[in-house]
């Protein structure tokens, strides 16, 4: 689900964020901005923050295949537009109007991937915002980035005041604007890492080859269950393609040896939070539970969480909560099926029938074992005559009676039949010869 180059997209690649660092860093500055949002409609509202070459192209085709959601792409470059660069208070007035704005109620989720920075996501009112990161894998969104970089500088601008802190964190300075490049991709990427555990939902594109967690993913984001069948299509139709790379290992050689160096270093120590292995496709597990010694846990010191471990345990329990959402309503249409049973006209003459049969034949009087013993016949298959004495408690000695009455019945009707037919019959007249 990588990216293909269009005249299009150098379009949007050509308007450049102007980084307000100070503003967008501050997310207590951003919250007070969002303290009160003019909400109208009921829709669910959802943002997510990516990077460059992240799949976000068709991420967002995938979550408008469904009637009822609407989600922008860079939606704020519609709102600046025809500016060439835009800053933080142009993204704070986008998730404004997204807030303003009811679609006039023809829409039940409605959100933006890819004009959220990380603080705005952060700062965004939970009550009112679903938010999330899209990642993929590092090594490959760099490669990608390396290989726009080197025929569309356009495509992003390097800024200055990020050099400076990568300077200061990690001592790297770089001299040409490829690693320049590079560095500051790393930096923004440890920025995202460091912040999945502040997103409702993180979103692996390699993962989402899967459909299950396809799904998953977009209920947990827009509150709404896709097709299966829809999603799978979409999976086998990836979009914007830009590198056809198979291997990471094929990926990290095409890095310079300062650019190899400065991934590992970097990336070592925080690529484990958001479940990426630095060197290999591997997509890593959170930690299970300590194991159990005689039914009992281990006593051990209580698990930190990271990020991504962090994130699956939310994930997990969006996903019980939905499952006992559908339980829930299951229970519900079966009570309602129960409740139309009970009021249907041949439910009600069934339970006036067991009335009847309740007075006429009262429990633990002779008649009522006589009526148990004569339809249990009916109600349960038995292998033997001898077997179906024994289980219905009624002695042989009553049975010889009951079987004796009813042949003797039988005989008594059936012989005067008979003679009334021999009566009945004509005479037969002599043939002369």
């Amino acid at each position: 689900m990588l990216q293909q180059f269009t005249p299009m997209t150098r379009i949007w690649d050509s308007i450049k964020p102007k980084r307000n660092t100070a503003f967008a860093d501050n997310v207590g500055a951003l919250r007070a901005c969002f303290s009160e949002l003019d909400i109208h409609g009921e829709h669910r509202r959802f943002l997510v923050n990516r990077m460059g070459s992240s799949g976000s192209t068709w991420l967002v085709k995938l979550l408008n295949s469904h009637p009822d959601v609407f989600c922008y792409h860079e939606g704020v470059l519609a709102q600046i537009y025809p500016h060439k660069s835009y800053t933080s208070e142009h993204v704070v007035n986008f998730i404004r109007w997204l807030a303003a704005d009811d679609m006039k109620g023809a829409y039940k989720a409605v959100g933006d991937v890819g004009s959220s920075w990380l603080g705005h996501i952060q700062a965004a009112p939970t009550n009112l915002f679903t938010t999330g990161i899209l990642l993929r894998h590092p090594a490959r969104m760099l490669n990608t980035r390396l290989k726009v970089f080197g025929t569309d500088k356009s495509f992003t601008k390097i800024d200055p005041s990020t050099l400076h802190k990568i300077e200061e964190l990690w001592g790297i300075k770089a001299r040409n604007e490829m690693d320049q490049i590079f560095l500051q991709d790393l930096f923004h990427i440890v920025m995202q890492i460091r912040a999945v555990d502040t997103v409702d939902v993180v979103i692996h594109l390699e993962r989402m080859n899967d459909v299950e967690y396809c799904c998953n993913i977009l209920q947990q984001l827009t509150g709404i269950d896709y097709e299966p069948s829809v999603v799978d299509l979409f999976i086998q139709n990836p979009v914007n393609r830009r590198t056809n790379t198979v291997s990471l290992q094929a990926v990290l050689q095409h890095f310079s040896s300062d650019q190899r160096a400065w991934y590992e270093m970097i990336l070592k120590d925080e690529l484990p939070r958001c479940g990426y292995a630095l060197d290999n496709d591997e997509l890593l597990k959170a930690a299970g539970r300590p194991p159990l010694v005689g039914g009992v846990l281990r006593s051990e010191p209580l698990m930190e969480f990271g990020g991504y471990e962090l994130q699956l345990l939310k994930q997990a329990v969006v996903e019980r909560d939905c499952e006992i959402g559908r339980l829930r309503g299951e229970v519900k249409a079966l009570r309602a099926i129960w409740v139309a049973v009970q009021n249907s006209v041949g439910w009600r003459l069934l339970e006036s029938l067991r009335h009847v049969r309740r007075r006429v034949l009262p429990t633990g009087t002779r008649r009522a074992t006589w009526y148990q013993s004569m339809i249990g016949a009916f109600r349960q298959p038995i292998s033997t005559a001898e077997q179906f004495i024994r289980d219905t408690e009624i002695s042989k000695k009553l049975w010889t009676v009951a079987i004796g009455v009813l042949i003797v019945g039988f005989l008594a009707w059936f012989i005067p039949v008979l003679i009334s037919m021999a009566n009945r019959a004509p005479e037969l007249k002599a043939i002369p010869d």
